[in-house]
């Protein structure tokens, strides 16, 4: 299953599919905000649901005031 997530930064944006892609995500750029991604190292949807949400709040750490949403 992919996800969506939208970020507030767009230049930003490629440097979290990189991080992403590192980490074993595929992800692909649908907009200029807007990525999809698919975490296939999950065993179901939920699971990568949580998984990525994680990910984004250690993400987003590092990059204060960046907004984050994923949605199915």
């Amino acid at each position: 299953m992919a996800l969506k997530l939208e970020l507030s930064d767009e230049e930003l944006l490629a440097d979290l599919m990189d991080t992403l892609a590192r980490h074993g995500c595929l992800a692909d750029r649908i907009g200029s905000h807007a990525c999809r991604i698919a975490y296939p190292r999950t065993w179901t949807a939920r699971e990568a649901q949580l998984e990525l949400r994680f990910f984004l709040r250690a993400w987003q750490a590092n990059h204060p005031g960046v907004v984050a949403v994923l949605s199915s």
